[in-house]
């Protein structure tokens, strides 16, 4: 039997890559996802140019606890909406997992916000990999808006928070919330049961603050 193994493992990968489905597909979205992608791939990001200009990380900006029943001109998204605008289904999940990190037991968000004259919404909340740190973002959006079109610009201080195809996720699990997740009857957490087993608290991990997950 075991000299065999090797051949069954061949069969039975050959069977699976020919006739089996992933479990996260993009193929319904995949000219959409394609064509934001192309759209964006050579686009500056204007709106990290205008932080910095302005001097936006130099403000000590008086910075609110959110709530559901903040920002209700947020444009409303559906969760086709939110893959195209994430470029996929892997920001997607990644969203929904750092969302879950700072979800509290009683349904609110470790995320403050200012909203200004300025229109661009400004927000400060827990880095993905380094709990002791806060990452600052800025989404511009149009209120009262449906659809991701209606998300303009956006920037986060993180490694990757300048990219303009896709975004990291903090901007995603924000995004997320807001656009959608708030209006569900329970938002998911698919690492509650790992986050009460082991405590960060006080942790450094050993990781590229780079890395293509934040």
């Amino acid at each position: 039997m075991l000299p065999k193994v090797g051949v069954f493992y061949r069969i039975a990968s050959f069977l699976l890559n020919q006739f089996g489905k992933r479990l996260n597909s993009d193929d319904q979205i995949s000219s959409e996802v394609v064509e934001r992608m192309i759209a964006q791939k050579d686009i500056e990001n204007t709106l990290a140019i205008m932080v910095e200009e302005n001097g936006w990380f130099r403000k000590r900006l008086p910075f609110q606890n959110i709530s559901s029943s903040d920002l209700l001109n947020f444009p409303e998204l559906t969760e086709t909406d939110l893959k195209i605008l994430f470029t996929g289904t892997y920001q997607y999940s990644q969203a929904i997992s750092y969302l879950g990190e700072i979800l509290n037991e009683d349904g609110s968000l470790n995320l403050q916000f200012l909203k200004d004259q300025s229109n661009v919404l400004k927000l400060q909340v827990q880095s993905r990999h380094i709990s002791r740190k806060v990452c600052r973002c800025f989404i511009e959006y149009t209120p009262d808006s449906t659809g991701h079109s209606g998300i303009k610009r956006y920037f986060c201080e993180c490694a990757n928070g300048r990219r303009t195809v896709g975004c990291c996720s903090h901007i995603a699990a924000i995004i997320y919330y807001l656009s959608y997740g708030r209006y569900l009857s329970k938002i998911p957490r698919p690492a509650q049961h790992l986050c009460a087993l082991f405590k960060t608290d006080g942790i450094t991990p050993i990781i590229n603050e780079d890395s293509d997950e934040d």
